[in-house]
Protein backbone atom coordinates (compact mmCIF):
# COMPACT_ATOMS: atom_id res chain seq x y z
CA UNK A 1 0.00 0.00 0.00
CA UNK A 2 1.24 3.42 -0.61
CA UNK A 3 2.50 6.31 1.61
CA UNK A 4 0.90 9.26 1.60
CA UNK A 5 3.55 12.15 0.54
CA UNK A 6 2.71 14.02 3.80
CA UNK A 7 4.30 11.28 5.28
CA UNK A 8 7.16 10.98 3.22
CA UNK A 9 8.06 14.85 2.27
CA UNK A 10 8.89 17.62 4.70
CA UNK A 11 7.96 21.06 3.22
CA UNK A 12 10.49 22.21 5.73
CA UNK A 13 13.71 20.64 4.19
CA UNK A 14 15.43 20.44 1.14
CA UNK A 15 14.92 16.87 -0.37
CA UNK A 16 15.76 15.08 -3.77
CA UNK A 17 12.67 12.38 -5.17
CA UNK A 18 11.84 10.47 -7.86
CA UNK A 19 8.61 11.63 -9.46
CA UNK A 20 6.41 9.05 -11.80
CA UNK A 21 3.35 10.26 -13.31
CA UNK A 22 1.30 7.56 -16.07
CA UNK A 23 -1.17 8.44 -18.52
CA UNK A 24 -4.55 5.86 -18.08
CA UNK A 25 -6.67 4.03 -20.33
CA UNK A 26 -3.54 3.28 -22.88
CA UNK A 27 -3.48 6.95 -23.39
CA UNK A 28 0.22 7.82 -24.92
CA UNK A 29 2.06 10.74 -24.01
CA UNK A 30 4.46 10.33 -26.71
CA UNK A 31 5.06 8.65 -29.81
CA UNK A 32 3.25 6.60 -32.12
CA UNK A 33 -0.32 5.19 -30.32
CA UNK A 34 -0.22 1.08 -32.24
CA UNK A 35 -4.17 1.31 -31.32
CA UNK A 36 -4.95 4.43 -32.91
CA UNK A 37 -2.32 5.08 -34.59
CA UNK A 38 -1.57 9.02 -34.35
CA UNK A 39 1.71 10.38 -33.65
CA UNK A 40 1.78 12.24 -30.37
CA UNK A 41 6.00 12.65 -30.48
CA UNK A 42 5.16 16.41 -30.82
CA UNK A 43 4.09 16.66 -27.47
CA UNK A 44 8.21 15.79 -26.29
CA UNK A 45 8.93 18.98 -27.05
CA UNK A 46 5.80 20.73 -25.13
CA UNK A 47 6.57 18.65 -22.12
CA UNK A 48 10.53 19.99 -21.91
CA UNK A 49 9.33 23.63 -22.16
CA UNK A 50 6.45 23.37 -19.57
CA UNK A 51 8.90 21.39 -17.32
CA UNK A 52 11.50 24.36 -17.90
CA UNK A 53 9.05 27.39 -17.04
CA UNK A 54 7.62 25.75 -14.19
CA UNK A 55 11.14 25.01 -12.96
CA UNK A 56 11.94 28.55 -12.88
CA UNK A 57 9.02 29.43 -11.01
CA UNK A 58 8.72 27.20 -8.10
CA UNK A 59 11.56 26.43 -5.63
CA UNK A 60 12.88 23.44 -7.10
CA UNK A 61 15.52 22.26 -9.58
CA UNK A 62 15.12 19.53 -12.40
CA UNK A 63 18.12 17.34 -12.13
CA UNK A 64 16.63 14.91 -14.64
CA UNK A 65 13.77 13.78 -16.58
CA UNK A 66 12.16 11.35 -19.12
CA UNK A 67 9.48 11.70 -21.15
CA UNK A 68 8.19 8.45 -22.26
CA UNK A 69 5.41 6.76 -24.58
CA UNK A 70 2.70 6.53 -21.81
CA UNK A 71 4.40 8.07 -18.59
CA UNK A 72 6.90 10.40 -16.96
CA UNK A 73 9.87 10.39 -14.90
CA UNK A 74 11.23 13.32 -12.88
CA UNK A 75 13.94 13.60 -10.45
CA UNK A 76 13.90 16.50 -8.42
CA UNK A 77 15.31 19.09 -5.80
CA UNK A 78 12.88 21.03 -3.71
CA UNK A 79 14.46 24.10 -2.08
CA UNK A 80 12.16 26.00 0.84
CA UNK A 81 14.99 28.38 1.88
CA UNK A 82 14.84 29.19 -1.69
CA UNK A 83 11.50 30.43 -1.49
CA UNK A 84 12.18 31.47 2.02
CA UNK A 85 14.87 34.29 0.83
CA UNK A 86 12.16 35.44 -2.07
CA UNK A 87 10.75 38.79 -1.27
CA UNK A 88 7.07 39.52 -1.26
CA UNK A 89 6.73 41.08 -4.37
CA UNK A 90 8.82 37.97 -6.36
CA UNK A 91 6.49 35.26 -4.46
CA UNK A 92 3.43 37.47 -5.92
CA UNK A 93 5.15 37.77 -9.34
CA UNK A 94 6.39 34.28 -9.28
CA UNK A 95 2.64 33.33 -8.10
CA UNK A 96 0.68 35.54 -10.68
CA UNK A 97 2.41 34.18 -13.47
CA UNK A 98 1.00 30.65 -12.81
CA UNK A 99 -2.39 32.01 -11.76
CA UNK A 100 -3.05 35.67 -13.06
CA UNK A 101 -6.62 35.77 -12.04
CA UNK A 102 -9.42 37.13 -14.50
CA UNK A 103 -7.47 40.83 -15.27
CA UNK A 104 -3.92 38.67 -16.28
CA UNK A 105 -3.04 36.15 -19.15
CA UNK A 106 -1.18 33.18 -18.54
CA UNK A 107 2.70 33.31 -20.43
CA UNK A 108 2.61 37.21 -19.57
CA UNK A 109 4.42 39.05 -17.12
CA UNK A 110 1.45 40.14 -14.28
CA UNK A 111 0.81 43.66 -14.00
CA UNK A 112 2.29 45.80 -10.81
CA UNK A 113 -1.07 46.44 -9.40
CA UNK A 114 -1.69 42.86 -9.33
CA UNK A 115 1.53 42.09 -7.63
CA UNK A 116 0.70 45.00 -4.94
CA UNK A 117 -2.76 43.38 -4.15
CA UNK A 118 -1.24 40.18 -3.53
CA UNK A 119 1.52 41.62 -1.68
CA UNK A 120 -1.29 43.19 0.43
CA UNK A 121 -2.67 40.14 1.78
CA UNK A 122 -0.22 38.78 3.57
CA UNK A 123 -1.58 35.21 5.33
CA UNK A 124 -2.25 34.74 1.34
CA UNK A 125 0.99 35.68 0.49
CA UNK A 126 2.33 33.09 3.20
CA UNK A 127 0.12 30.59 1.38
CA UNK A 128 1.47 30.93 -2.02
CA UNK A 129 5.42 31.42 -0.77
CA UNK A 130 4.82 27.92 1.00
CA UNK A 131 2.54 26.20 -2.48
CA UNK A 132 5.75 27.35 -4.31
CA UNK A 133 8.15 25.51 -2.19
CA UNK A 134 6.30 22.45 -2.10
CA UNK A 135 6.39 19.02 -3.74
CA UNK A 136 3.25 18.97 -5.15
Amino acid sequence: MATPRSLLVDPANSGVFHCVTRCVRRAFLCGRDPYSGQDYEHRRAWVRERLRELAGIFAVEVHAYAVMSNHLHLVVRTLPGRAGDWSDGEVARRWLCLFPGKQGKRGLPPGEDAILSLCDDSKKLATCRARLADLS
